[in-house]
């Protein structure tokens, strides 16, 4: 399909009036780099793709040529969750969430109460 793709870019491709010079003069030496270029972009772009994918990328770009690591570490089978198993464990942390909100009122009342004891018997004591 790339091929395919880079040929029809290739012999769609206007020849400008004066043949560079790095296509030798020949219109077909330049149809020929001119789809070779898009092959190339696109067969990196489709790379990239499915690297990533596989959780993987293009790590290194050099004289040696692009090499391939892993960005994203792979899930295990115990790592796995299930979109149920998180909803589950969503729930379980709101309602964990509620009693702790509940018991900290309760303790704020119990402050409160104890504050208002305070006064009074500071009130006793001044009079």
């Amino acid at each position: 399909m790339d091929l395919a793709g880079s040929a029809c870019v290739a012999a769609n491709t206007r020849i400008p009036t004066p043949i560079p010079a790095f296509a030798l003069q020949a219109s077909p030496v330049y149809r020929l780099e001119v789809g070779a270029a898009c092959f190339v972009v696109v067969y990196l772009a489709a790379m990239a793709f499915f690297l990533a994918l596989d959780g993987r990328g293009f790590a290194e770009f050099g004289t040696r040529g692009l090499k391939a690591a892993q960005i994203i570490r792979a899930a295990d089978g115990d790592d796995q969750v299930t979109l149920a198993e998180q909803i589950e464990v969503n729930r379980n942390l709101e309602r964990e969430l509620e009693d702790v909100k509940a018991d900290l009122q309760s303790a704020i009342d119990d402050i409160n109460r104890q504050e208002d004891r305070l006064l009074e018997l500071e009130a006793q004591t001044i009079s």
